[in-house]
């Protein structure tokens, strides 16, 4: 397909309701308020500007936990060998500028206060000024769209350019909510006479009815290129968007912001896709994407940057339930403000296995409060069996706590009366920060960590590491660590 420049990208208008931030020094401490909500969390940016080929493109700013605000814009192609030129004009003293996409293929250059890029093709860039992570800039240049339904359809529900106030969605079998470009869905808080599903959780929260939820169905889509928006919410109010024993479902293309729980969470489901998703959230207990006993889970292009784990395998219902079987996250990259990045984490009540991270990119990793946090983690508290574990071609560009933690453990999450099991983990081709460590902690004699094998472990500057380098951290009840060692430097970042 031939097209015009003018044909060959499409921009989506902010609707008339979004403002730009009114207090700068506010919108920023939003970030450090783990729990207050903030109807006006959505604003448009005054740290960036953004003009591809000369037109503008409209910049939102969100609060973040650290750094923030973080801006993001979207620009969609419409054809699938579309490449295009971006300037962006920060607002402030530029002194030099990073800017990172996970192939490391776009070039770029600094000019005064400007940052400009070249033939860039569908991807998510992410820019950092001044060596420093405070108001970064996002900008997801997304493929064109190839699951736009049949907008009238009566199992369509269609959210068109503007904003939508919204209490909560319940789905039914094949049903699909298409949120256009230049839609926000706007989550506005439980009235009073709606009726918490859970009077007080552990937090003294009431829990209402999830934002968009479904339970025991088949075939639900939730598509477009718009922003859903749960700012507004009371802190565990609701999660942004939950399936519950589900099959067939896929959600692609939204961006989600300003979540009051988790975020977007697949519960005992199967046959689950999540692609082309980015997520924003500080507050606490704001999972990202949380794949919770179930099979057959694919979760791809992802941004994720939350109050909590990012991308996490968890088992929450006991055997014999499977916890988690045939699950691959790939080409996806994680921002971890507060605990982990990418991994297997937190409840564990039955096995886990075949789970694959390939791909990945961990952009920063801030959380350092407790033992068990880290970039890659295996991470548990309850009884379950972790195998057959593989993490792939990753880098991790910074880390404050552990590049790697497989920790067996108890805590306040522990339901279980005993500790489980780390076994046949394989980490291959992953660069790690050189002053991040290595951490294997089994937790007594039954329970231990054992079978973990490392194939490539690098440096920022492509060295392998090997058995005398590797920053390796074990206690007695961690056996058979293999180190596979090569000679060959690793050329990619």
């Amino acid at each position: 397909m031939s097209l015009s420049m003018e044909t060959a990208f499409r921009i989506f208008e902010v609707p008339s309701q979004i403002e730009p931030i009114k207090n700068r020094l506010d919108f920023m401490r939003r970030g450090a308020d783990a729990y207050n909500a903030y109807s006006d969390s959505l604003a448009l940016s005054l740290d960036w500007d953004v003009h591809v080929h000369d037109q503008k493109v409209p910049v939102y700013a969100v609060p973040v936990t650290s750094g923030g605000p973080h801006s993001f814009c979207t620009i969609e192609l419409l054809g699938d060998d579309v490449a295009i030129d971006l300037c962006m004009t920060f607002q402030g003293k530029l002194h030099s500028a990073t800017v990172f996409s996970q192939d490391q293929g776009v070039t770029y250059r600094v000019e005064e206060n400007q940052v400009h890029c070249s033939d860039v093709g569908a991807c998510h860039l992410l820019v950092e000024v001044n060596g420093r992570v405070h108001t970064p800039l996002s900008i997801f240049v997304m493929p064109p769209e190839n699951r736009i339904p049949d907008l009238a359809s009566p199992h369509v529900l269609y959210f068109g350019p503007g904003v939508h106030e919204v209490s909560y969605l319940e789905l039914c079998d094949h049903q699909t909510v298409y949120i256009a470009g230049g839609a926000i869905l706007r989550a506005v808080p439980p009235q009073n006479d709606e009726v918490p599903i859970l009077g007080v959780d552990w937090a003294g929260k009431p829990n209402f009815n999830d934002f968009i939820f479904a339970k025991g169905k088949q075939g639900i889509r939730i598509l477009g290129r718009g922003i859903i928006d749960t700012s507004a919410l009371d802190w565990h109010a609701r999660r942004t968007m939950c399936f519950t024993d589900c099959e067939d479902v896929i959600v692609d293309g939204p961006i989600l912001v300003g979540a009051a729980h988790w975020t977007v969470e697949a519960f005992h489901c199967k046959n689950v896709l999540f692609e082309h998703l980015s997520l924003f959230g500080y507050r606490e207990n704001s999972d990202g994407i949380d794949i919770v006993s179930s099979q057959h889970v694919r979760v791809r292009h992802c941004f994720v940057r939350t109050g909590d784990d990012a991308i996490c395998v968890k088992a929450m219902l006991p055997a014999p339930t499977l916890g988690g079987d045939d699950i691959v996250v790939e080409y996806c990259e994680v921002w971890n403000d507060k605990v982990r990045g990418l991994g297997i984490a937190g409840e564990s009540k039955s096995d886990i296995r075949n789970v694959t991270f390939r791909h990945c990119t961990v952009f920063h990793s801030f959380a350092r409060w407790a033992y068990e946090l880290g970039a890659l983690c295996i991470a548990l508290c309850d009884s379950g069996t972790i195998s057959d574990i593989l993490f792939e071609d990753i880098t991790i560009h910074q880390e404050d706590s552990s590049a790697v933690n497989c920790i067996l453990m108890r805590d306040r999450w522990s339901t279980d009366n005993d500790a489980g099991q780390i076994k046949r983990v394989c980490f291959r081709n992953i660069r790690i920060p050189s002053n991040a460590p290595v951490r294997l902690w089994g937790y007594d004699e039954e329970h231990r960590v054992e079978d973990i094998l490392f194939d490539h472990i690098y440096t920022p500057d492509g060295i392998a590491h090997t058995s005398d380098t590797l920053w390796l951290e074990t206690n007695p009840y961690v056996n058979n660590i293999h180190i596979k060692e090569r000679k060959d430097h690793h050329g990619s970042s």
